[in-house]
């Protein structure tokens, strides 16, 4: 009786002309696949490679098996693709917005539990900004969006997750990277560099502008641009310090070192939104879902829950 196995190895002998390589190909070794291939030639009653000391050569008779298992092998390969398609368009859909930065922190830890919970849903991300993320949840189509709070949007109802400490990336070749802590007089004479906020009220610059002025602290001054990498970037050439939220000192780049403050810093928090009114019923499973994960027992390191 022929089996699957036994035509792919007769196919990686035929392709490779040679039972080595076919071995190597096929990840066993060698022996295994000699005797598969002379029990398929045993059931069949048929000799289908010439051998000679340096290769083998496919027979008449091989040479038209070959063909056939090369569109068999790909029929059964269609077979696994169907009952995985079947499975894919069977499954409830849910769109879910994320913010550039959690896709590199905690979302990769955060999205295997939800698959391992709801195995039957997918799940198709959209990045935006923190100055998008309202306008993409009520425009775009985006189901639900993990979002920077706070968020002000009438159609929009939101719940909190968890909050984080602000610390401080620096270059690494300064004197104060040398610190195990940093306290917020280190940074007198140094230039701050920032990104954009969708809140003017607590966007980083407010917060540290406020922090600094409980301590007579001025920076040399402040620069933005327009994500963290830029920032990181600009930090690890010399340029200046700039805040980033605890999640993301897992960001490695060459030059810049993290710190905490010694000083209790600003927090920033991070939670969910959905436009009211959608009628879809894994909204509450993966809310109730966000909210286990990011409790006091589930919360990655640094993060906070803040709904308890």
């Amino acid at each position: 009786m022929l089996t699957i196995k036994q035509l792919r190895y007769f196919l990686a002998v035929a392709e490779e002309g040679h039972y080595g390589r076919a071995a190597n190909r096929l990840g066993i070794s060698q022996p295994p696949l000699t005797e598969h291939i002379q029990t398929l030639e045993k059931d069949l009653q048929v000799q289908l490679f010439r051998r000679t000391t340096r290769s083998v050569q496919l027979t008449d008779e091989g040479k038209a098996l070959t063909e056939h298992v090369r569109t068999i092998l790909l029929e059964i390969d269609r077979c696994r693709t169907v009952v995985t398609d079947a499975r894919y368009e069977r499954a409830t859909l849910l769109t879910l917005g994320v913010l550039h930065a959690h896709t590199y922190t905690f979302l990769p830890g955060f999205l295997k539990y939800c698959f391992d919970e709801i195995p039957d849903v997918r799940i198709k991300l959209v990045e935006y900004s923190t100055q998008q993320q309202a306008s993409t949840l009520v425009n775009d189509g985006v189901n639900i969006g993990i979002v920077r709070e706070p968020v002000y949007h009438p159609d929009l109802e939101t719940v909190s997750l968890f909050h984080e400490r602000y610390c401080i990336a620096l270059p690494a070749s300064s004197p104060q990277a040398r610190k195990k802590k940093i306290s917020i007089k280190d940074l007198i004479n140094f230039p701050m560099i920032g990104y954009p906020s969708h809140d003017n009220k607590r966007s980083t610059r407010s917060l540290f502008r406020d922090f600094f002025a409980q301590f007579g602290v001025t920076p040399a001054g402040y620069e933005e641009v327009t994500t963290t990498y830029s920032a990181l970037a600009l930090v690890a050439a010399g340029r200046g310090f700039s805040p980033v939220p605890e999640s993301q000192t897992q960001i490695k780049i060459s030059g810049v070192a993290y710190r905490n403050f010694s000083e209790e810093p600003p927090c920033l928090s991070v939670g969910l939104a959905w436009l009211r009114g959608q009628n879809l019923p894994v909204l509450h499973q993966f809310t109730t879902l966000a909210r286990n994960y990011f409790s006091h027992d589930r919360c990655p390191d640094g993060l906070n829950p803040s709904y308890l």
